[in-house]
Parts: C-alpha cells; sequence; structure tokens
C-alpha cells in the first residue's frame, strides 16, 4: 500500500473510546483524554479485537513504536477521510538557465595552461587578478532578475574544469586517488595493503617523489662556481595589460606573455634568477618555443663547466626526445665551455621548487606596480621581483625550429627500451652523441644510442631561425586598441599598435601547440 491507503487502512480497523478508568486525582488533569480500540480480520473474515502490541507487529511496525498510527489517529480530520496524497503535485521551482551562467564566465577568457597532464588534458585556467568572487558579484550586477547562489555559480565554473592560477602550489592526481581509495576500503597511508594494486602504486609513487626531494635537497647545500644547480619552468597563466581595478579589461580577450625562469636553487648561488620572457604575438609555448629558451639561458651562462637542471615533468616541453637531442648538440656546442649537463626531474605532483619562489615574488612585484600596460612594463615589474634578477627578452629571429634527431629505430632496438616517462635523471657530456639516463636516483645509468644516422656523422646544426611572428588574430588586436589603449598613456600606445597580427586559422593551430 502507499501511504494515503495504508492511511485508510487504519482508519478502518480502529475504533476511538473514552477512557474506561482515571488513575489520577480529580484536580489532575490526565494527560490521557481518550482510548483505541484496534481490529483485525481473520481467513474467513471475522473481525478480532487485538491488542496494539498484536496490531503493530502484524502490520510490520515495532511493537513498541506507535507513531504513524497516532499521527493519523490524532489528525482533526483522521476520522473522515485520509488526505490525500500531495507528492509530484506541487509546481516546479523555475529553473536557472545554466548557459547565461556559462557565457558569462566564458568572457574572462579563461587559457588553456602551460602544461597539459594525462589526467587533466582540457583543465583551462584564470588569471591570478581574477577570483570567483569579483565575477559573481559581476554576474548579479549584469543579470539582477536572476537570482542564483553563490554555490550555484562556483559548481558551474567547476563542471566547465577551470581553475585559478596558484603559485607554487600543485596538488597530486596520483596521491588524491589513494585517499579515494583509502576511504572506501579503510586503508591507511602507514600501512598500505601488500596484495593491494592501488596501494603498490602508490607505495612507489610516494618512494620515488621522496627520494627526489631528498636529491633536491642535497644540491642545494652544493656550491661550487664550476658547477650551477638551477630549477626552470615556465610561469602560468600571465595576462596583458593587466589592469584589474577596470573590468572591461578583464573582459577582453588579451594576450599571454611567458616566463620560462631559470632560478639557482640553495642559498649560497652566486648567480641570480634569469627570466627568459616574451609574449603569444611573438611565438607560442611548444616544445620548440622552450628549447629556444634553454638555448638562450645556456648561451648566457656560456663559461659554466657543469649544470644540473631540475626540471618538471611536463612531457610535452621538459621532458622529450627532441629536448634531449638538443641537449646533445648544446655540451657538443664550442661557443660554450659546457662540460657535463645533468637533467632531473621531480615526481609529478610534487614539483615545489625554486623557480615557484621566484615565480611568487614576480607576482607580487606585479600586483606591488598595479598598472601593467604592455610587455616593457612587464619586463620592468620581473626585473623588479628579484635584484640579481637577469631579464632576456626574446624576440622572433630567437626562436629556432629544432630538429628532432631521435631515430625511432634504434630505440625499438634497445632491450628494454627506454621511455622518457620512466626516466628520473638524464646526463649528457661533452665528446658524446649519448646519454646516460636512470629510472632510479640511486639505481646506475644506462648508455643509450639515439640520435640517427645522419647526424652521428656531422654535427647536429643549428637550426635557422624564424622569419615571421606569430601574431594575433585582426579581431583581438582591434579590440585591444580601441577598448583598452584609450586609456593608456601615450608611451604606451605604441606596443599594441605596432602588434603583429595573424589569420584566425594560424592563431588557433599556434594556441593548440
Amino acid at each position: 500500500m502507499n501511504k494515503n491507503e495504508r492511511k485508510n487502512f487504519i482508519l478502518n480497523t480502529t475504533a476511538q473510546t473514552g477512557i474506561k478508568r482515571k488513575t489520577t486525582d480529580a484536580a489532575t488533569v490526565s494527560r490521557r483524554s481518550k482510548g483505541f480500540i484496534y481490529y483485525l480480520k481473520d481467513e474467513q473474515g471475522a473481525i478480532h479485537t487485538v491488542c496494539k502490541t498484536f496490531f503493530l507487529a502484524t502490520l510490520g511496525y515495532e511493537p513498541k513504536n506507535d507513531r504513524f498510527i497516532r499521527d493519523v489517529l490524532n489528525t482533526p480530520t483522521s476520522s473522515l477521510v485520509a488526505k490525500p496524497d500531495l507528492r509530484g503535485k506541487h509546481s516546479k521551482t523555475t529553473k536557472i538557465d545554466r548557459h547565461i551562467i556559462i557565457k558569462h564566465i566564458e568572457s574572462f577568457n579563461p587559457r588553456i595552461a602551460h602544461y597539459r597532464r594525462e589526467h587533466a588534458p582540457n583543465r583551462k585556467y584564470l588569471p591570478s587578478d581574477i577570483n570567483i568572487t569579483m565575477m559573481y558579484k559581476d554576474f548579479l550586477a549584469k543579470h539582477p532578475a536572476i537570482d542564483i547562489s553563490y554555490c550555484l555559480y562556483r559548481n558551474v565554473i567547476s563542471s566547465m574544469n577551470i581553475s585559478f592560477v596558484k603559485l607554487g602550489h600543485e596538488e597530486c592526481w596520483t596521491c588524491e586517488l589513494y585517499d579515494v581509495h583509502k576511504t572506501k576500503t579503510g586503508h591507511t597511508k602507514e600501512e598500505p595493503q601488500e596484495n593491494c594494486d592501488e596501494c603498490k602504486k602508490f607505495t612507489l609513487h610516494q618512494k620515488k617523489y621522496r627520494e627526489a626531494r631528498r636529491i633536491y635537497q642535497e644540491d642545494e647545500k652544493k656550491t661550487n662556481d664550476s658547477h650551477l644547480i638551477v630549477s626552470a619552468d615556465l610561469q602560468k597563466v600571465i595576462m596583458l595589460p593587466r589592469l584589474e581595478m577596470f573590468k572591461e579589461v578583464i573582459f577582453t580577450p588579451r594576450i599571454v606573455a611567458f616566463n620560462e625562469s631559470f632560478v639557482p636553487i640553495g642559498k649560497k648561488q652566486q648567480l641570480g634568477p634569469t627570466a627568459v620572457i616574451w609574449h603569444e604575438a611573438i611565438s607560442g609555448r611548444s616544445a620548440k618555443d622552450i628549447i629556444s629558451t634553454f638555448y638562450a639561458f645556456l648561451l648566457s651562462v656560456r663559461d659554466v663547466k657543469h649544470i644540473t637542471l631540475w626540471l618538471d615533468n611536463c612531457s610535452s616541453q621538459n621532458k622529450n626526445w627532441s629536448l634531449f637531442c638538443f641537449f646533445v648538440f648544446m655540451v657538443n656546442l664550442s661557443e660554450v665551455e659546457l662540460q657535463t649537463l645533468q637533467v632531473k626531474y621531480f615526481e609529478a605532483g610534487h614539483t615545489f621548487m625554486a623557480a615557484d619562489s621566484f615565480h611568487h615574488q614576480v607576482e607580487k612585484s606585479l600586483k606591488h606596480m598595479g598598472k601593467v600596460y604592455d610587455f616593457k612594463d612587464f619586463s620592468e615589474a620581473v626585473r623588479k621581483a628579484s635584484h640579481k634578477v637577469k631579464v632576456i627578452e626574446m624576440e622572433i629571429e630567437n626562436f629556432y625550429d629544432w630538429e628532432d634527431a631521435t631515430s625511432q629505430y634504434k630505440l625499438g632496438k634497445i632491450k628494454p627500451r627506454p621511455y622518457v616517462h620512466d626516466m628520473v635523471q638524464v646526463n649528457f657530456e661533452r665528446g658524446k652523441k649519448t646519454l646516460i639516463y636512470k629510472t632510479e636516483f640511486e639505481s646506475p645509468g644506462i648508455e643509450i644510442n639515439f640520435i640517427n644516422a645522419r647526424c652521428m656523422k656531422v654535427e647536429i646544426s643549428k637550426p635557422k631561425p624564424k622569419c615571421n611572428p606569430k601574431g594575433i588574430t585582426k579581431d583581438r588586436k582591434c579590440l585591444i586598441v580601441s577598448k583598452l589603449v584609450p586609456i593608456m598613456p601615450e608611451s604606451r600606445r605604441n606596443f599594441w599598435e605596432n602588434l603583429p597580427t595573424a589569420t584566425d586559422e594560424q592563431s588557433h593551430d599556434s594556441d593548440e601547440n
């Protein structure tokens, strides 16, 4: 029976009676003003009077819990008819069109991050001069007739896979998966189960990131004028112009500025940070573009004989065979004194390093400056981030189409086949066109020959520089010039008016890189 039918059954099998015997004094008002008689029919249909306990137990209720029956019998209209079941009869709550919220969020122009993790290939980021509270208040101001909660607005942002830049902070996907697994199974991090695949995976991951952090901390204590140890990383989304006090700027599609930073680790390093900067109208952030920044940095420290680079596990930019080919070229280049080059990698999700601290200083410098109108202002903010900063402003002729001289045939013949995602350290030496890699920091290195036959016979040549800047679309440039340039000083307008342009298709292809 449904609830309405159950009420009717109880009304038809009970009867109300008066109190036959009162045990209280006449001056005391009894809490019990009425009694009830309960009836049930047998198989022949004969009606029998039963006690309340028998009545409740027969109907499937707890013998001492008569709440449902009393609610029915104490209802004023219960003696007439049970109330109709109104479930599903109420008018529907007005639904909010989420497309309006999505369109408003997209007006802030979220951008793809400089890296693409395997678990978040489609995540987009908003720059650090924007926050959800600001966006929510702007939505309410523009759509006063639509009443939505802050929680709903935040949930829509989350459903769009949009995040905000958090300098020096990265959550680990593997650790998060293990936390979910641990909650379901009751495991603890201190006692992973030996026969559990998820626990085995986490234990190996934990061992790798702890070992990488230990080696990194040991490198921090090393001080040697002939051995330079730096961490390198590309700063996350930076938009120009940066004028967070004007909402019109935030809603206008701007250009992305890039900062590939090379920061010495340890407190006793004589060399300060080196910031290699450019913007998207000059070039993008593909593997070849990042390699060009490594080339500019290594030329700037040409007298150093031994260099160690600490990088994250971004496979598209910091951990690929094209970059390894470049390192072979660089360690044998006559223009530098480089004798050995070590590349060490953090475990994914645990990559906090000196470069992140420098990026935080750059962010503080940008906020202190307040109004960052053009690329020169951005360059000045980076210079003021630290008293030892060296800034290299990249022009189009500083970017090269670096050749990938890897021989897939040779890699296929090597047993076991080397895979870049397993490597934690890669070493290069002058006079050799091979590399020595390790899958564990304490394990012996494995030397492999991965360069193709043509480049083994002759020197790997430096490619020609690029001639044409990437540019931005004409529509975006016109929008910036018409909306934002009028509020800028005369000395800043020339940069935007002379910004190179490209077709929509070229700009889209470059963004995909």
